[in-house]
Protein backbone atom coordinates (compact mmCIF):
# COMPACT_ATOMS: atom_id res chain seq x y z
CA UNK A 1 0.00 0.00 0.00
CA UNK A 2 1.36 3.69 -0.86
CA UNK A 3 -0.33 6.54 1.22
CA UNK A 4 0.87 9.73 0.30
CA UNK A 5 0.45 12.40 2.96
CA UNK A 6 1.30 15.81 4.47
CA UNK A 7 4.14 14.50 6.29
CA UNK A 8 7.02 17.08 7.46
CA UNK A 9 9.83 17.04 5.02
CA UNK A 10 13.50 17.41 6.02
CA UNK A 11 14.91 20.98 4.53
CA UNK A 12 18.17 19.83 3.66
CA UNK A 13 16.79 16.82 1.89
CA UNK A 14 14.53 19.32 0.01
CA UNK A 15 17.27 21.38 -1.11
CA UNK A 16 19.18 17.42 -2.32
CA UNK A 17 16.18 16.66 -3.95
CA UNK A 18 15.55 20.04 -5.69
CA UNK A 19 19.48 19.73 -7.31
CA UNK A 20 18.80 16.27 -8.05
CA UNK A 21 15.52 17.47 -9.70
CA UNK A 22 16.75 20.12 -11.76
CA UNK A 23 20.28 18.19 -12.60
CA UNK A 24 17.38 15.03 -14.17
CA UNK A 25 15.75 17.50 -16.01
CA UNK A 26 18.01 18.99 -17.68
CA UNK A 27 17.45 17.22 -21.04
CA UNK A 28 13.87 18.35 -21.38
CA UNK A 29 13.29 21.15 -23.21
CA UNK A 30 10.61 22.29 -21.60
CA UNK A 31 7.80 21.56 -18.97
CA UNK A 32 3.97 21.90 -18.57
CA UNK A 33 2.17 21.58 -15.36
CA UNK A 34 -1.91 20.99 -15.98
CA UNK A 35 -3.62 22.04 -12.59
CA UNK A 36 -7.04 22.87 -11.13
CA UNK A 37 -8.11 23.72 -7.72
CA UNK A 38 -10.97 21.48 -7.88
CA UNK A 39 -11.36 17.63 -9.24
CA UNK A 40 -14.04 16.60 -11.59
CA UNK A 41 -12.93 18.39 -14.42
CA UNK A 42 -11.25 16.21 -16.66
CA UNK A 43 -7.85 17.57 -16.19
CA UNK A 44 -5.97 14.27 -16.79
CA UNK A 45 -8.00 13.08 -20.05
CA UNK A 46 -7.21 16.41 -21.62
CA UNK A 47 -3.53 16.35 -20.68
CA UNK A 48 -3.31 12.94 -22.05
CA UNK A 49 -4.66 14.36 -25.38
CA UNK A 50 -2.63 17.29 -25.66
CA UNK A 51 0.64 14.65 -25.22
CA UNK A 52 -1.27 12.66 -27.91
CA UNK A 53 -1.49 15.67 -30.20
CA UNK A 54 1.80 16.89 -30.15
CA UNK A 55 3.40 13.08 -30.10
CA UNK A 56 1.50 12.15 -33.57
CA UNK A 57 3.09 15.54 -34.77
CA UNK A 58 6.63 13.74 -34.28
CA UNK A 59 7.28 15.39 -30.79
CA UNK A 60 8.99 13.60 -28.00
CA UNK A 61 6.57 14.25 -25.25
CA UNK A 62 6.65 12.53 -21.79
CA UNK A 63 3.62 12.75 -18.95
CA UNK A 64 4.00 12.51 -14.76
CA UNK A 65 0.82 11.64 -13.27
CA UNK A 66 1.13 13.76 -10.36
CA UNK A 67 -2.02 13.13 -8.65
CA UNK A 68 -0.41 9.96 -6.21
CA UNK A 69 -3.34 8.63 -4.55
CA UNK A 70 -5.39 8.27 -7.31
CA UNK A 71 -3.48 7.97 -10.67
CA UNK A 72 -5.49 7.70 -13.89
CA UNK A 73 -2.62 8.47 -16.60
CA UNK A 74 -1.93 5.20 -17.05
CA UNK A 75 -5.26 3.46 -17.98
CA UNK A 76 -5.98 6.01 -20.37
CA UNK A 77 -3.39 5.58 -22.06
CA UNK A 78 -4.10 1.84 -22.31
CA UNK A 79 -0.46 1.29 -20.51
CA UNK A 80 -0.14 -1.62 -17.93
CA UNK A 81 1.93 -0.94 -14.23
CA UNK A 82 5.16 -2.44 -14.69
CA UNK A 83 6.78 -4.69 -12.14
CA UNK A 84 8.70 -2.39 -9.66
CA UNK A 85 12.53 -3.51 -9.00
CA UNK A 86 13.17 -2.42 -5.42
CA UNK A 87 16.68 -1.91 -5.54
CA UNK A 88 16.69 0.52 -8.98
CA UNK A 89 18.10 3.86 -8.47
CA UNK A 90 16.33 5.05 -11.56
CA UNK A 91 12.77 4.81 -12.63
CA UNK A 92 11.92 3.73 -16.20
CA UNK A 93 9.19 5.41 -17.54
CA UNK A 94 6.33 2.99 -19.36
CA UNK A 95 5.98 3.42 -23.15
CA UNK A 96 2.78 4.33 -24.46
CA UNK A 97 1.13 5.09 -27.15
CA UNK A 98 2.67 7.21 -29.97
CA UNK A 99 5.90 6.70 -27.92
CA UNK A 100 4.70 8.97 -25.25
CA UNK A 101 7.11 8.07 -21.80
CA UNK A 102 4.93 7.93 -19.11
CA UNK A 103 5.24 7.82 -15.27
CA UNK A 104 3.16 7.46 -12.02
CA UNK A 105 3.07 7.52 -8.60
CA UNK A 106 1.99 3.22 -9.12
CA UNK A 107 5.83 2.86 -10.00
CA UNK A 108 6.62 3.85 -6.67
CA UNK A 109 6.89 0.79 -4.16
CA UNK A 110 4.23 -0.06 -2.40
CA UNK A 111 6.35 -0.72 1.14
CA UNK A 112 9.41 0.78 2.83
CA UNK A 113 12.65 -1.35 2.40
CA UNK A 114 13.59 -3.14 5.45
CA UNK A 115 15.70 -2.21 8.41
CA UNK A 116 19.31 -3.01 7.68
CA UNK A 117 20.00 -6.57 9.04
CA UNK A 118 23.45 -6.54 11.71
CA UNK A 119 25.09 -9.77 11.34
CA UNK A 120 27.07 -9.19 14.86
CA UNK A 121 26.30 -11.47 17.45
CA UNK A 122 23.23 -10.69 18.68
CA UNK A 123 20.12 -12.40 19.91
CA UNK A 124 17.76 -10.69 17.74
CA UNK A 125 20.11 -11.26 14.22
CA UNK A 126 17.23 -13.95 13.18
CA UNK A 127 14.63 -11.74 13.31
CA UNK A 128 12.83 -10.97 10.40
CA UNK A 129 12.85 -7.38 9.24
CA UNK A 130 10.09 -5.40 8.94
CA UNK A 131 7.94 -4.10 5.74
CA UNK A 132 5.42 -1.13 6.76
CA UNK A 133 3.24 0.50 3.74
CA UNK A 134 4.90 3.41 2.13
CA UNK A 135 4.19 6.65 3.71
CA UNK A 136 5.40 10.22 1.94
CA UNK A 137 5.09 13.52 1.71
CA UNK A 138 3.13 14.28 -1.97
CA UNK A 139 5.96 16.78 -2.65
CA UNK A 140 9.25 13.92 -1.61
CA UNK A 141 7.12 11.15 -3.98
CA UNK A 142 6.70 13.62 -6.88
CA UNK A 143 10.11 15.15 -6.71
CA UNK A 144 11.62 11.30 -6.48
CA UNK A 145 9.36 10.91 -9.71
CA UNK A 146 10.85 14.08 -11.55
CA UNK A 147 14.70 12.79 -10.32
CA UNK A 148 14.95 9.60 -10.72
CA UNK A 149 12.93 8.83 -14.10
CA UNK A 150 15.00 8.33 -16.78
CA UNK A 151 13.09 10.73 -19.03
CA UNK A 152 15.99 11.15 -21.90
CA UNK A 153 15.33 14.00 -23.84
CA UNK A 154 11.70 15.18 -24.80
CA UNK A 155 10.62 18.25 -25.95
CA UNK A 156 8.11 18.76 -23.68
CA UNK A 157 7.14 17.21 -20.33
CA UNK A 158 3.52 17.46 -19.23
CA UNK A 159 2.88 17.09 -15.13
CA UNK A 160 -0.62 16.28 -14.37
CA UNK A 161 -0.95 17.47 -10.78
CA UNK A 162 -3.48 16.63 -8.10
CA UNK A 163 -6.40 18.78 -7.70
CA UNK A 164 -5.59 21.44 -5.24
CA UNK A 165 -3.95 24.77 -4.93
CA UNK A 166 -0.66 23.36 -2.75
CA UNK A 167 0.08 20.75 -5.45
CA UNK A 168 1.35 23.75 -7.99
CA UNK A 169 3.03 25.62 -4.60
CA UNK A 170 4.79 22.26 -4.09
CA UNK A 171 6.19 21.75 -7.92
CA UNK A 172 6.76 25.43 -7.90
CA UNK A 173 8.67 25.33 -4.93
CA UNK A 174 11.27 22.60 -6.52
CA UNK A 175 10.77 23.16 -10.30
CA UNK A 176 9.56 26.36 -11.84
CA UNK A 177 7.52 24.65 -15.09
CA UNK A 178 7.82 26.83 -17.93
CA UNK A 179 4.01 27.06 -18.24
CA UNK A 180 0.91 26.50 -16.60
CA UNK A 181 -2.42 25.14 -18.09
CA UNK A 182 -5.66 25.83 -15.79
CA UNK A 183 -8.75 23.15 -16.21
CA UNK A 184 -11.68 24.37 -15.00
CA UNK A 185 -15.31 23.80 -15.44
CA UNK A 186 -18.38 27.00 -15.71
CA UNK A 187 -19.55 26.99 -12.82
CA UNK A 188 -19.71 29.65 -9.81
CA UNK A 189 -18.23 27.20 -7.31
CA UNK A 190 -14.76 26.38 -9.89
CA UNK A 191 -14.48 30.05 -10.85
CA UNK A 192 -13.84 30.81 -6.80
CA UNK A 193 -11.64 28.20 -6.72
CA UNK A 194 -9.62 29.73 -9.90
CA UNK A 195 -9.58 33.28 -8.54
CA UNK A 196 -7.53 31.76 -5.36
CA UNK A 197 -4.87 29.92 -7.88
CA UNK A 198 -4.77 33.74 -9.86
CA UNK A 199 -3.70 35.07 -6.06
CA UNK A 200 -1.17 32.39 -5.69
CA UNK A 201 -0.19 32.48 -9.45
CA UNK A 202 0.89 36.41 -8.66
CA UNK A 203 2.73 35.98 -5.55
CA UNK A 204 4.74 33.09 -6.74
CA UNK A 205 5.12 34.43 -10.54
CA UNK A 206 4.05 31.48 -12.25
CA UNK A 207 3.86 31.24 -16.21
CA UNK A 208 0.57 30.70 -16.40
CA UNK A 209 -0.35 30.07 -20.37
CA UNK A 210 -4.31 30.26 -20.29
CA UNK A 211 -7.47 28.51 -19.05
CA UNK A 212 -9.66 25.83 -19.98
CA UNK A 213 -13.02 26.06 -19.94
CA UNK A 214 -14.25 22.14 -20.02
CA UNK A 215 -18.05 20.64 -20.34
CA UNK A 216 -19.45 23.79 -21.28
CA UNK A 217 -22.47 22.78 -22.89
CA UNK A 218 -23.79 19.24 -24.20
CA UNK A 219 -23.84 19.04 -28.59
CA UNK A 220 -27.16 17.92 -29.62
CA UNK A 221 -27.04 16.56 -32.68
CA UNK A 222 -30.65 16.82 -33.71
CA UNK A 223 -31.04 20.62 -33.13
CA UNK A 224 -27.42 21.47 -33.29
CA UNK A 225 -26.97 23.76 -30.93
CA UNK A 226 -24.71 23.48 -27.36
CA UNK A 227 -26.50 23.10 -24.51
CA UNK A 228 -25.27 24.71 -20.66
CA UNK A 229 -24.03 21.33 -18.87
CA UNK A 230 -23.57 23.59 -15.86
CA UNK A 231 -25.02 26.38 -14.48
CA UNK A 232 -23.51 29.61 -15.63
CA UNK A 233 -20.55 30.69 -13.30
CA UNK A 234 -18.13 33.40 -13.64
CA UNK A 235 -15.16 32.00 -14.91
CA UNK A 236 -14.99 34.84 -17.93
CA UNK A 237 -15.14 37.63 -15.46
CA UNK A 238 -12.43 35.85 -12.84
CA UNK A 239 -9.90 35.43 -15.77
CA UNK A 240 -10.69 38.65 -17.88
CA UNK A 241 -9.72 40.72 -14.03
CA UNK A 242 -6.99 38.43 -14.08
CA UNK A 243 -5.74 39.15 -17.10
CA UNK A 244 -5.63 35.41 -18.05
CA UNK A 245 -6.46 34.17 -21.63
CA UNK A 246 -9.00 31.14 -22.26
CA UNK A 247 -7.25 29.42 -24.44
CA UNK A 248 -10.39 27.01 -24.95
CA UNK A 249 -14.18 26.35 -24.32
CA UNK A 250 -14.54 22.73 -24.85
CA UNK A 251 -17.97 21.21 -25.34
CA UNK A 252 -19.12 17.83 -23.47
CA UNK A 253 -18.70 14.44 -25.71
CA UNK A 254 -19.28 11.15 -24.26
CA UNK A 255 -16.84 9.73 -26.10
CA UNK A 256 -14.49 11.46 -24.25
CA UNK A 257 -15.19 9.63 -21.25
CA UNK A 258 -15.06 6.37 -23.29
CA UNK A 259 -12.40 6.28 -25.15
CA UNK A 260 -10.63 6.90 -21.38
CA UNK A 261 -12.09 3.62 -20.29
CA UNK A 262 -10.63 1.87 -23.25
CA UNK A 263 -6.98 3.58 -23.10
CA UNK A 264 -6.99 5.13 -26.30
CA UNK A 265 -6.69 8.87 -26.56
CA UNK A 266 -9.91 10.80 -27.97
CA UNK A 267 -7.95 12.76 -30.44
CA UNK A 268 -6.82 9.20 -32.19
CA UNK A 269 -10.10 7.33 -32.08
CA UNK A 270 -12.10 10.45 -33.47
CA UNK A 271 -9.68 13.05 -34.81
CA UNK A 272 -12.73 13.98 -37.27
CA UNK A 273 -14.65 15.04 -34.07
CA UNK A 274 -15.10 18.72 -33.37
CA UNK A 275 -14.11 18.14 -30.09
CA UNK A 276 -10.64 16.45 -31.32
CA UNK A 277 -9.76 19.54 -33.22
CA UNK A 278 -10.64 21.75 -31.15
CA UNK A 279 -8.46 19.78 -28.72
CA UNK A 280 -5.89 19.88 -31.74
CA UNK A 281 -6.49 23.69 -31.81
CA UNK A 282 -5.72 23.96 -28.20
CA UNK A 283 -2.66 21.91 -28.48
CA UNK A 284 -0.88 24.35 -31.25
CA UNK A 285 -1.93 27.48 -29.29
CA UNK A 286 -0.39 26.08 -25.95
CA UNK A 287 3.14 24.52 -27.60
CA UNK A 288 3.30 28.08 -29.52
CA UNK A 289 3.23 30.36 -26.17
CA UNK A 290 5.87 27.53 -24.51
CA UNK A 291 8.31 27.77 -27.90
CA UNK A 292 7.77 31.75 -27.30
CA UNK A 293 9.29 31.10 -23.91
CA UNK A 294 11.10 28.99 -24.17
CA UNK A 295 13.05 31.04 -26.70
CA UNK A 296 13.09 33.71 -24.60
CA UNK A 297 15.37 31.31 -22.25
CA UNK A 298 17.58 30.08 -25.15
CA UNK A 299 16.06 27.22 -26.79
CA UNK A 300 12.94 26.26 -28.80
CA UNK A 301 10.95 23.10 -29.97
CA UNK A 302 9.64 22.55 -33.08
CA UNK A 303 5.49 22.69 -33.02
CA UNK A 304 2.25 20.66 -34.64
CA UNK A 305 0.46 23.10 -36.43
CA UNK A 306 -3.50 22.86 -36.37
CA UNK A 307 -3.12 19.83 -39.78
CA UNK A 308 -0.08 18.12 -37.56
CA UNK A 309 3.03 19.10 -39.29
CA UNK A 310 5.75 21.52 -37.20
CA UNK A 311 7.11 24.98 -37.61
CA UNK A 312 9.90 26.69 -36.07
Amino acid sequence: MRIFGELQDHPDANAAEVARVRLNLSSVRSLLAVASSKGGTGKSALAVNIAATLASAGRKVGIVDGDLNAPSVLAMLGVKVPRYLPMAEEIEPASGPLGIRVVSGEFLPEVQPPAPISFADSADVHAEPACEPLEASHGVALARMLAQTRFGNLDLLLVDLAPGLDRLHRLASFVMPTGVLLVTRPSADDARGLARIFAMRKRLGLPTLGVVENMVGFSCNNCRSVRPLFPEGEVSRVTREAGIEIVARLPFDPRFAESCERGRPFVQEYPDAPLAKQIAEMARRVAAEINARAVQAGDSIDLPDVAGETSR
